[in-house]
């Protein structure tokens, strides 16, 4: 990485404010330190001062075996007393102030200290207490924070880029997985952080995006190889027809012949094309903001008015055997779609003067289940009926119109408000379906 990539990168631009923010945290740190440092040396330099002028005033006055002081007594603002080693000419300017202590600043390392003791009794007067050549232990700490600052500065600095390598680890994961990701390579995916953080929650959401999308294509690759295969056949039927038609002259009623199976392949392309995009239409994903309240009693019972007639044609008694008025928050078309089907195969399966019950009630889930007396589905053909375009044997006549993808579509769009399918059937006694939701 060059440096003007690096400048741009987010690890620059996370080291430089953190070198920023540690370097102005150790200068205020450093400045409290000194500061507080050089308070507490002068409060223990005054402290002791007043001790030994307060020492001085309850011995009346004695200013002997104080070697390491210089000393001066004053009454009334004149000089009375005071030490051999006294050299402070100019005393009358500590004397005459309010203020009681001085700290005064010899070099670089040392100071003297000066503490003016005021009383009134046995007369007004004042004790004044000198120390000089007082080693300044804040400077010596100043001296070492200035050499230490900017060590620690650059230890802090390393230890924080390598804490931003491995922090930024799983986003540079992320990266090279997305750039190893294509349209026909969805394998990849970054392995789950041990910590119950962030990062294992953006890894959890890149890895679902990658699900999803892998989810996606493979509905769209199913969706695009369904498709061609399914109209392969009719449009090879309106293909051979029109060639058939154009080879030579026909008459009239070969050309309408011709024509209706054209049209009849036509209509089976479009049916075949508004299921498979029925089918793909709702995900996980969007299914829920196409819900809305419904009332599945009045929606089954309008769905089994519309097959009146084809009841009556074979003759099928229907039983009701016990509908509730239930609300449920569901996709509309879908719901009706799944009704409708599955009463449409009861009846297309079913044999004539048979029965047919439908029942739909709510305990703590809600049941939908219809059971017909048809032709029946074996056991070894009833788990894939509800894979895309299969039908069963007994099913492939000209009586009976289908594709194989009404029981896909129900089973998905049950699967999408959360439900179940389930399907029991004997052959030549009849199959029960029962959806819960």
């Amino acid at each position: 990485m060059n440096f003007n990539n690096f400048k741009n990168s987010l690890k620059y631009k996370v080291l430089l404010w953190f070198s920023i923010i540690v370097a102005f945290i150790l200068f205020v740190f450093s400045y409290a330190l000194y500061y507080f440092l050089e308070e507490s040396i002068n409060l223990r330099i005054q402290t002791n001062l007043y001790n030994q002028a307060l020492n001085i005033y309850e011995n009346n006055f004695n200013i002997k075996n104080k070697i390491n002081y210089e000393i001066a007594v004053f009454k009334n603002n004149n000089l009375i007393s005071f030490s051999n080693n006294f050299s402070i000419k100019d005393y009358n300017k500590y004397i005459s102030k309010d203020e009681i202590f001085f700290i005064n600043e010899i070099d670089e390392y040392k100071v003297e200290g000066i503490y003016v003791l005021k009383f009134k009794k046995p007369y007004t007067g004042a004790i004044l207490v000198y120390q000089k050549d007082i080693s300044n232990k804040a400077e010596d700490i100043e001296d070492i924070l200035l050499v230490l600052n900017p060590i620690l500065l650059l230890i802090l600095i390393f230890l924080g880029n390598k804490l931003i390598d491995k922090i930024l680890i799983p986003i540079k994961n992320i990266s090279k997985t997305a750039k190893q990701i294509s349209i026909d390579n969805f394998s990849y995916t970054i392995d789950i952080t041990q910590n119950d953080d962030e990062i294992k929650e953006l890894i959890n959401s890149f890895n679902e995006m990658i699900s999803r999308l892998k989810y996606g294509v493979e509905t769209l690759d199913r969706f695009n190889s369904d498709i061609s295969h399914e109209l392969k056949t009719p449009l090879t039927i309106i293909q051979g027809e029109l060639e058939l038609a154009l080879r030579k002259q026909r008459d009239k009623e070969y050309y309408q012949k011709s024509i209706n199976i054209a049209l009849k392949q036509s209509q089976n392309i479009q049916e075949i094309i508004n299921s498979l995009l029925l089918l793909s239409k709702y995900s996980k994903q969007n299914i829920k903001e196409t819900f809305e309240i419904i009332n599945l009693k009045e929606l089954l019972l309008g769905i089994v008015s519309d097959y009146k007639i084809q009841f009556n044609n074979k003759n099928i008694n229907l039983h009701i055997k016990n509908i509730e008025n239930i609300e449920f928050l569901a996709n509309r078309v879908l719901i009706n779609f799944i009704f409708s089907n599955l009463i449409d195969n009861a009846i297309k399966y079913s044999n004539e003067n048979t029965n047919i019950y439908i029942s739909l009630y709510k305990k703590q889930n809600i049941y939908f289940t219809i059971k017909d007396e048809g032709i029946g589905i074996n056991q070894e053909q009833l788990s894939k009926i509800t894979n895309r375009f299969y039908r069963v044997d007994e099913s492939r006549n000209k009586t009976i119109k289908g594709y194989g993808l009404g029981l896909s579509i129900v089973k998905n769009s049950v699967e999408l408000h959360n439900g179940s399918l389930q399907i029991s059937s004997k052959l030549n006694i009849g199959t029960t379906v029962q959806i819960i939701f």
